[in-house]
């Protein structure tokens, strides 16, 4: 849509070049009583559209209003901004950082790693050790599959950035702790965080340095952009 200045009856007038629905044109007339708004039809018949005003007035301050609160919402996605909301959404769930993970991991501790993530997510990379389980699994069914395997061991889930693992480990630490387990975590930040810290990650073919991004607006979390994959490499 684009705008064109004319005058008619020797009032300034703006009219839309673009059709509207049935063939009519949208205008806006500035007499000196102040701005009139009508739709044209091709026989340039004028029918009043005076509410328009407030319409336009009304669509046009929401624009102004809320593009600030836009651009600060895009200035405050970051990954600190979402591990601090993970910790207050999941408030009765313990966070293990990155930095502890890895030194449990280089001093050989009994941990059992879960990766909260879909197929294509872990096929690209994974923190080394860690078994996958599908983000919405049953409580049931994920007690079948790792009740007996717990037994004095930390168990860490992790997911992109904490949201789905924490959610997982909310509904199954209990179940888990009545199994043995010593401690239930959710990595802080998740593979993203450690991801972002140049930490060691793996796949099918050994080690790698990509890691998939869920999707594009997550991905941007992720301060390596160039190694963001959707399959693996």
């Amino acid at each position: 849509m684009y705008f064109v200045m004319r005058s008619k009856h020797n009032l300034p007038f703006i009219r839309t070049l673009e059709k509207v629905e049935q063939g009519l044109f949208l205008s806006i007339y500035f007499p000196p009583a102040g701005p009139q708004f009508c739709a044209r039809n091709w026989k340039d018949s004028r029918i009043p559209l005076n509410r328009m005003a407030y319409t336009l007035g009304a669509l046009i301050l929401s624009f102004i209003i809320l593009t600030p609160q836009i651009s600060h919402a895009r200035e405050s996605f970051t990954l600190d901004a979402v591990r601090a909301q993970v910790k207050q959404d999941f408030g009765s769930v313990a966070q293990l950082s990155t930095q502890a993970l890895a030194a449990q991991v280089t001093q050989g501790a009994d941990i059992l790693l879960l990766d909260v993530r879909e197929a294509d997510e872990y096929a690209v990379s994974r923190i080394e050790g860690a078994k996958r389980v599908d983000p919405g699994i049953w409580r049931w069914s994920f007690m079948d599959r790792f009740g007996d395997k717990v037994r004095g061991k930390t168990v860490v889930f992790y997911c992109a950035v904490g949201l789905r693992s924490s959610r997982l480990a909310e509904g199954v630490q209990a179940a888990l702790k009545a199994q043995g387990a010593t401690a239930v975590y959710n990595l802080d930040g998740g593979v993203f965080a450690w991801h972002n810290e140049t930490r060691a990650l793996v796949n099918a073919n050994g080690a790698t340095d990509f890691v998939h991004p869920f999707d594009k607006y997550w991905g941007r979390l992720v301060r390596r952009s160039t190694l963001l994959r959707t399959t693996p490499k």
